[in-house]
């Protein structure tokens, strides 16, 4: 088996049957794995080579049995950017079926086989993995009595989002526009009640720099989800509480130019935000192109004592 890339983020799913039972269920603890890079005519273990087991637990207060199953998304459960798997026969489980004691666990292995045909290339492919629960009631045949699923994608070739940001990346490259410094550190302090006003005269700001020979229309906003900009220790988020006004929200920005993003920041004058380090996630927005391309900045500054 050969390794692949992998982009890698953790879902835990649980669930509950009868309200009538105190513990009665399965939980499924499997890292929603996306797949890209893989090659058609290999083979590739989820398991093995990123020792990422797709692991059920029992949470019932019997013995159950257990199958997992592969299925084809439902268009409605279809990611954006993939189709579903052609053949869920390239998508194996293993073990599939198996036993369970109330509180124990298995790990199973899941191994994705692709075609060798050149028409699987550069594509991108969803599955659903479906964990059950079978009762035997007698001699009537298998019944189904829980179940939940969860999503597998792979790529031949670069992820959805891996392409995206690359593009995005080149586009940028031939933009040469840059929201500078990446970090801005204000040594002034914000005092509550006051604002804070970024001006780039008496106070420094963060600046938008256009190095080419192109007009740009550029809207600037607070990011809606900072944690995921690498904000430095010791900082905290903004609150939803503090005021930050953008003095030119939206701006021309001219060829072989430098623009001041001028701001004002008020913290509400309460207890609680004295003595703090906060941190702000600027976007730059360059309106009207066909992909939406974001800059961006960091801006970190602290509150005055409590006097």
């Amino acid at each position: 088996m050969r390794k692949a890339s992998w982009i890698v983020s953790f879902l835990i799913l649980a669930g509950s049957a009868s309200a009538g039972e105190v513990r009665h269920g399965l939980s499924t603890k499997f890292t929603d794995v996306t797949l890209g890079g893989l090659n058609p005519g290999m083979v590739y273990s989820v398991k093995q080579n990123q020792n990422l087991p797709y692991q059920v637990t029992n949470m019932t207060d019997k013995t159950v049995t257990v199958e997992v199953v592969v299925e084809k998304p439902r268009q409605r459960e279809l990611r954006d950017g993939y189709e579903p798997v052609p053949d869920i026969s390239w998508v194996r489980i293993s073990p599939s079926v198996f036993t369970l004691k109330p509180g124990e666990s298995t790990d199973c292995d899941v191994v994705v086989a692709i075609p060798p045909q050149d028409e699987y290339a550069d594509r991108h492919f969803q599955a659903m993995l479906v964990t059950q629960t079978l009762e035997e009631p007698g001699l009537h045949g298998v019944s189904i009595s829980f179940a939940l699923a969860s999503r597998l994608r792979f790529s031949t070739g670069l992820t959805p989002q891996v392409a995206l940001q690359e593009h995005r990346r080149r586009i940028l490259d031939s933009l040469m526009v840059d929201l500078e410094p990446m970090s801005l550190f204000v040594e002034e302090k914000a005092v509550p009640g006051e604002e804070l006003v970024l001006d780039g005269f008496d106070i420094p700001s963060l600046q938008l720099v256009n190095r080419s020979r192109e007009e740009y229309e550029i809207e600037f906003l607070l990011a809606e989800s900072p944690q995921s900009y690498g904000v430095a220790r010791g900082y905290e988020h903004i609150p939803d509480e503090f005021s930050v006004v953008f003095v030119n929200p939206k701006l021309k920005s001219r060829p072989r130019s430098i623009e001041d993003v001028e701001m004002r920041i008020k913290v509400p004058k309460r207890e609680e935000f004295y003595g703090k380090s906060y941190a702000a996630v600027v976007f730059a927005r360059i309106l009207w192109l066909e992909i939406p391309v974001d800059l961006y900045g960091r801006v970190y500054f602290s509150t005055e004592e409590k006097p």
